[in-house]
């Protein structure tokens, strides 16, 4: 009886380890992780008031996938930033972002939405994103997603002139 127990057990561990073999062996990197990089790009002196812009590059549908937040009073993982969530009227906050191609010995813009992305209602966070479906736009390679963000405070725009750089991801052709 203890027999059968021990070799069932056996049987379904083997059955486990080369289920988990035949994943690793078979996935692609289509599969892979995403890369960001969410920086402060502006507070007051008392850190009352802040923005936090969010750049994003990965596979999304299998061609590239490019986002860019902008954060008013936190940084886009909800930890850490100012003291309390900034919500901003419509038109204070604003997004860009450039999505870049490294072509072996520099990195130049594949596609870019630099102008025109403003909040339309009241809130804390405004988001543009952009998945490129199954063939990245200027063929395979490196790809990163240079972002921005902007903030319309006291009369002035903040933030606007700090991009943040997503760290680089290569997306097959």
């Amino acid at each position: 009886m203890l027999h059968d127990k021990v070799r069932k057990a056996v049987q379904a561990a083997g059955v486990i380890g080369a289920a988990t073999v035949l994943g690793l062996a078979t996935s692609t990197s289509a599969s892979a992780h995403v890369v960001y990089q969410d920086e402060e790009v502006w507070s007051n002196s008392d850190s009352s008031k802040c923005e936090y812009t969010y750049s994003e590059v990965s596979h999304g549908g299998r061609g590239g996938y490019t986002k860019t937040q902008g954060h008013a009073g936190q940084n886009g993982t909800g930890i850490g930033g100012c003291i309390f969530p900034y919500e901003r009227p419509a038109g204070n906050l604003e997004v860009g972002y450039q999505y870049m191609k490294y072509n072996g010995s520099t990195w130049y813009v594949c596609r870019e939405y630099m102008s025109g992305i403003y909040n339309t209602k009241k809130t804390s966070i405004l988001t543009t994103s952009y998945d490129f479906g199954v063939y990245p736009p200027c063929g395979g390679g490196d790809y990163a997603t240079k972002a921005g963000s902007g903030l319309y405070y006291g009369g002035t725009w903040y933030g606007r002139n700090v991009p943040i750089w997503s760290g680089s991801h290569f997306i097959e052709p």
